[in-house]
């Protein structure tokens, strides 16, 4: 007689785990009911807007430059100005004062010394506290007015060049409130303007040591031409020489610009024959006409087009050189 067939007795844990773990399957059909697969959208909370809690400053004078005889209108920009606020520049008062608003006050510029660049500086009448430990009741934009050469007003044409060499520190003029704009550069002062463009108002030259025997070491242009020497920009003029003070001349300035520009070791490109007076191939052929798809020269004439690459470079002519190629503003 055939065994009696077996039959399985229920496993209650096993069962239960297995119900368990199918209705806890995200995949299962049968627990699709059961399952719910929550999708959460997570909550942004935006920072408020801050709004800068504005202090005592002075931003801005314009116009930015004037006749150093004075009387020139301006507009002082700022913020927190105070009515019966007073207005110095250069230490000295502007007349016609008036506080128009808490950004602006308009006034006439005082006389001063020719050829400065001085504070514009706003006085309020009361105290304003920009923190615990700081009490202001004046504030200044440093060297804010240029007082004109007296041989550069506002109608010459080298005038905005030659106000951004100054404001950049490249140099101060040529004496007596003048800058000598029709004056030629000598190769001593063009090593001062180069290296300041280049390096900044602040940049000290190493001390000479005694390169160039037409150079006294110690002398005042002694530092500049050997640093100029040093970086690889000039050689001399022949004969162990520096002659400093030879003008220089226009194509000479050429090869000066471009090498403080892009390195002692660089090399333009071959010339084409833009300029008529300027023979192509020829030794600075090539920078002069680097120096013209560079927009730094338009030439001494247009038309025919000439270089005039022999002519001394005026110390007018320096201040846009100076500015073009190293993009002062």
């Amino acid at each position: 007689m055939p065994a009696a067939a077996r039959v399985p007795t229920p496993n209650p844990l096993s069962d239960t785990y297995s119900d368990l773990h199918t209705n806890l399957d995200p995949h299962a059909h049968a627990s699709s009911d059961l399952y719910t697969t929550a999708t959460l959208t997570p909550t942004v909370t935006l920072a408020p807007t801050v709004t800068p809690t504005p202090f005592f400053q002075v931003l801005a004078i314009a116009p930015r430059s004037g006749p150093a005889s004075g009387g020139t209108a301006v507009v002082v920009s700022g913020t927190l100005f105070q009515g019966g606020a007073s207005l110095l520049i250069g230490g000295a008062p502007a007349t016609g004062v008036n506080v128009v608003s808490s950004t602006e006050i308009d006034a006439n510029t005082p006389a001063l010394p020719a050829g400065t660049l001085n504070d514009v500086t706003v006085t309020n009448p009361t105290t304003f506290f920009r923190s615990y430990s700081q009490r202001l009741t004046n504030a200044s934009l440093p060297g804010g007015w240029l007082s004109d050469f007296l041989d550069v007003p506002q109608s010459n044409s080298f005038h905005a060049y030659v106000e951004k060499v100054v404001r950049h520190g490249v140099t101060s003029g040529c004496g007596g409130g003048n800058y000598c704009p029709s004056s030629p550069v000598t190769r001593a002062q063009m090593a001062v303007f180069l290296l300041k463009a280049e390096q900044g108002p602040t940049f000290v030259p190493p001390a000479c040591a005694g390169v160039f025997p037409d150079v006294p070491c110690p002398s005042p242009f002694a530092d500049w031409i050997e640093e100029l020497w040093r970086e690889g920009i000039t050689g001399g003029c022949g004969g162990g020489n520096y002659c400093p003070s030879s003008p220089v001349t226009r194509a000479q300035m050429a090869v000066f610009l471009l090498k403080t520009e892009h390195g002692f070791n660089h090399t333009p490109p071959a010339c084409t024959g833009i300029f008529a007076d300027v023979a192509c191939p020829s030794p600075f052929a090539d920078w002069i006409e680097e120096l013209y798809a560079e927009g730094v020269t338009g030439g001494c004439s247009t038309s025919p087009l000439l270089y005039c690459p022999g002519s001394s470079n005026s110390r007018g002519q320096m201040a846009v050189f100076i500015v073009k190629t190293f993009n002062l503003q």
